[in-house]
């Protein structure tokens, strides 16, 4: 599971809620696009809002499947730089 990917579910337009299952058998539910927090420059880490103030942050090389309903949304490509990096 990529950040890019949660962020497109978390995006998505109209928002849908989703769960995310952890390798460990743990399980998230995100209701609200508000209840996961994956900040720009992170590419491996995420931090899913809990209720009465709780929180877990989680790796995202941990997660075992994520699960919704509906279709995965649309990811957009993103072109090759000079040095085969993605650039924008």
């Amino acid at each position: 599971m990529t950040a890019d990917q949660l962020r497109g579910l978390k995006n998505k337009v109209p928002f849908k809620p989703f769960s995310i299952h952890m390798t460990d058998g743990k399980s998230f539910i995100i209701r609200d696009p508000e209840d996961l927090f994956i900040h720009p420059d992170w590419s491996v880490d995420a931090l899913v809002v809990q209720p009465r103030g709780r929180f877990s942050f989680i790796y995202l090389r941990n997660v075992a499947s994520v699960s919704s309903e509906g279709r995965w949304p649309t990811m957009k490509r993103r072109g090759r730089g000079k040095n085969g990096h993605g650039g924008d």
